[in-house]
């Protein structure tokens, strides 16, 4: 959101960020005046490590009609695969399913991961 500038008088470099699992907002200290790194750039890319599905919508719950269509508009994605971050993850609150918007490296399809499941399976880990 905002920096990184640096702090006069006690040499250390922060930046004001907001973070992506409860989207919280404050001042992070990126570097400390001995040289130690708190905060490094992260990356948007993450490898799937147990099978999941590529959906087109959020919301995976549905009738019987949308199950269909769903079932033809999803790809199944299977370990090993990687997946670039579009939207980062949220819960979906009917499911307790987090999901996050993606690209498929493989064929550039983009659409909803699964990335933790409603009794904590993980599904994918960034790389």
């Amino acid at each position: 959101l905002e920096g990184p500038p640096k702090e006069e008088g006690a040499d250390v470099t922060r930046v004001r960020a907001k973070t992506m699992k409860d989207g919280l907002e404050g001042w992070i200290t990126v570097s400390g005046n001995q040289g130690s790194i708190y905060l490094k750039e992260g990356g948007n890319t993450f490898k799937v490590i147990k099978d999941t599905i590529l959906t087109e919508a959020f919301d995976i719950e549905a009738t019987k009609e949308d199950t269909r269509q769903i079932k033809q508009t999803t790809r199944k994605l299977k370990p090993g695969e990687l997946v670039e971050v579009r939207e980062w993850e949220k819960k979906q609150e009917g499911t307790g399913l987090t999901r996050m918007k993606c690209k498929a490296k493989a064929d550039g399809l983009v659409g909803w991961v699964t990335t933790v499941g409603n009794t904590g399976i993980k599904f994918v880990e960034m790389v």
